[in-house]
């Protein structure tokens, strides 16, 4: 695979979940600025269904929210999308980092509340896989935007 199949920054699609609206405004518009493709949702369950239909490269998930608790909607993830599991970077207020490290079995993708935006875009670069999924699985499906088959 060469350098041009790799993609741009705008070939990446991020996911971010937040219940908070203002909160989940400004974390999109963040990594929107930075050039990822956004999608934004303050309802858990639309992420879930969303995730079903479209691959994302990257997963933005605040760990307390009252319908579907992050950690439970990470959980559940783990059997829908296991590679978007691997690639979920947590975001809360509610927690220091060494408790949610010891939580989340060590995972080191972590961005405390309040944040700055080199924080969230750093950790999300880091947390993206080298090309993007629509591109690679593309080219295994044989679909141009990487959309899953799913019977």
């Amino acid at each position: 695979m060469g350098a041009s199949d790799k993609g741009s920054a705008n070939d990446f699609r991020i996911l971010v979940v937040d219940d908070e609206v203002s909160v989940l405004e400004v974390m999109a518009e963040m990594l929107e600025g930075a050039g990822w493709r956004v999608d934004a949702f303050s309802n858990p369950a639309e992420a879930i269904q969303r995730i079903k239909r479209t691959r994302y490269d990257a997963l933005v998930l605040d760990l307390y929210m009252p319908e579907i608790p992050g950690l439970l909607l990470h959980s559940k993830l783990k059997f829908i999308d296991r590679e978007l599991w691997t690639r979920t970077v947590f975001v809360s207020g509610h927690f220091s980092t060494d408790e949610l490290r010891r939580s989340l079995e060590g995972t080191p993708r972590f961005v405390p509340k309040p944040f700055k935006c080199e924080a969230l875009v750093g950790i999300v670069a880091m947390a993206l896989p080298e090309v993007p999924r629509a591109i690679s699985e593309g080219a295994v499906l044989g679909r141009p935007d990487g959309t899953p088959v799913r019977s």
